[in-house]
């Protein structure tokens, strides 16, 4: 698969994200013009008003967003402490089927490259159940919560799962939605080692 074909791919997915989150926040300003408590409206709005900033700030080839999770267990971890390595952020559930079918993929590119780190975002479930069903997978590279699904937001998740790819000094390259092989998540990054 050659550079354009991957940007035009990766471009079509930030596209879709964005179409997904602008429905969104359409629907969160129809909730609030029906809602009759003025205080709750005001938090609706100062929410809605943070999605926008934040959805602005989500460009291939500009910094990618920044966050901090909570990992399994319970320390603060942010994207910017992997500078200096690439980073491959899965948003995913332990309820998604394809989550469950690219997770041996994601563990086994984890294992393979030392320049790669495979960062798991669970989106909207416990702690409980994402460290049970990763201790039954074995998966040992970071998995971080995203309790109440601001990041997923963020990213303009809106399909399980998807996967950013963001470069050695921090910079967005472009997303994936859906599940990956082992061999497309490979030839990704041999082709962020090449444009390095």
């Amino acid at each position: 698969m050659n550079k354009k074909l991957i940007v035009i791919i990766l471009g079509i997915a930030l596209f879709v994200g964005g179409i997904y989150t602008f429905n969104r926040q359409n629907n969160i300003k129809q909730d609030v013009s029906n809602n009759t408590v003025q205080e709750n409206t005001d938090k609706e709005n100062t929410d809605k008003e943070n999605i926008d900033e934040q959805s602005q700030e989500l460009a291939v080839g500009k910094i990618a967003p920044s966050f901090t999770l909570k990992d399994l267990n319970g320390e603060e971890v942010s994207l910017s402490d992997y500078e200096g390595k690439i980073v491959l952020i899965n948003f995913w559930a332990t309820w998604c089927g394809y989550c469950d079918k690219e997770m041996p993929d994601l563990q086994k590119l984890h294992k393979e490259n030392e320049d790669l780190v495979v960062l798991g975002v669970d989106v909207r479930e416990s702690k409980e159940k994402v460290k049970s069903y990763i201790d039954k997978g074995n998966y040992d590279f970071p998995v971080l919560l995203d309790e109440k699904g601001e990041t997923s937001i963020t990213y303009l998740v809106s399909a399980f799962p998807t996967s950013y790819f963001v470069d050695k000094n921090g910079i967005l390259l472009g997303a994936v939605q859906g599940m990956m092989t082992y061999d497309k998540m490979n030839n990704i990054l041999e082709q962020i080692r090449e444009r390095e």
